[in-house]
């Protein structure tokens, strides 16, 4: 007998015992029941929850509540087993649930559940409306038919359906009609034969008459032993002449003369220093006129003006004309 209230639930016979998974974060909940020196039953209710980790995570699985409240859940495996019962309950209008154990392990309070064996011939929950048995039908043995005794008179056969008159039957008619059709036909073809009209005053006989039917004859066309002429050959078709291409005609005219070379490029002037104009004054370590007292190494010959800074100090009286002598 379970110590808390399963009043509302459909509690599922109890067979083979189920472990139940994650009670480890519900220790609170089942502190309410704490098992002392043994184990304490109790009815829980079985809803559905959602796997939240490993490699069933977001799959559904079974959900144990105690009280209304969470104490864990099957397996993923166990929920596939008991999911279908659980489903089948809730579809019948109640509330799914089983009898559970609760006891205590070395580091943990754990819940057993329990469940029935065979799931698919367990027992409908005693809220369901019990199932109706069907009235059997006893099916009536057919009598047989009683015997006839030999001093009952057997009963007389029906008679025939009678027969209909000759003009009335149909096969007849046809007959007779094809009959006429023939001998009219028979004595028009005879009357053009003789060279005679037929006369729409002829009264057809009533007695028999033998009909001669007409002869078709095919006039064959004669063989004739005439051979077609052979056709004449085709002409062969006449040639067609073409007038030769004309040659080309030579030019006697002198080809032009070949372009001149291009003129040689100057060479390139030495570098001038462009601090001076008039004269090229080169580019060195030192510059000194031509005929000066200068040691160079480099010299220029004047008249040199100067137009920049003097470098090699060309002018000494500083008028802007250097080397004028």
């Amino acid at each position: 007998m379970v110590e808390n209230s399963s009043s509302g639930l459909s509690l599922l016979p109890g067979e083979v015992s189920v472990t139940v998974t994650r009670e480890e974060h519900h220790q609170p909940e089942l502190a309410r029941y704490a098992p002392v020196g043994g184990e304490r039953r109790v009815a829980v209710e079985l809803g559905w929850c959602t796997v939240t980790s490993g490699k069933h995570r977001g799959k559904r699985a079974v959900e144990v509540r105690l009280d209304g409240r969470r104490i864990g859940e099957l397996t993923y495996l166990m929920s596939q087993r008991y999911g279908p019962l659980v489903q089948r309950v809730e579809d019948s209008g109640a509330r799914p649930g089983c009898e559970a154990l609760i006891q205590q392990g070395e580091k943990k309070i754990e819940v057993v559940l329990r469940l029935p064996k065979d799931v698919d011939g367990a027992l409908r929950p005693p809220t369901a409306e019990p199932a109706t048995t069907p009235i059997p039908v006893v099916s009536m043995p057919t009598p047989a038919p009683r015997p006839t005794s030999v001093f009952q008179a057997a009963p007389a056969p029906a008679p025939p359906p009678p027969r209909r008159p000759w003009y009335l039957r149909r096969p007849l008619w046809i007959a007779a009609a094809v009959f006429a059709l023939f001998l009219l036909i028979g004595i028009v073809n005879g009357g053009e034969e003789d060279g005679q009209q037929p006369s729409s005053d002829v009264a057809l006989p009533t007695t028999t008459t033998t009909t001669r039917a007409p002869v078709t004859t095919t006039e064959e066309p004669e063989p004739t032993t005439e051979t077609p002429e052979p056709e004449p050959p085709a002409a062969p078709p006449e040639p067609t002449y073409r007038e030769p291409a004309p040659e080309p005609v030579l030019s006697e005219e002198p080809a032009p003369p070949p372009p001149p070379p291009p003129a040689p490029e100057p060479e390139p002037a030495p570098g001038c220093h462009p601090s001076y104009e008039g004269a090229c004054v080169p580019i060195a370590e030192d510059v000194d006129c031509e005929g000066g007292s200068g040691n160079g190494p480099a010299y220029v010959r004047g008249p040199v003006r100067v137009v920049g800074d003097d470098v090699y100090r060309l002018d000494s009286d500083g008028d802007g004309n250097a080397c004028e002598d």
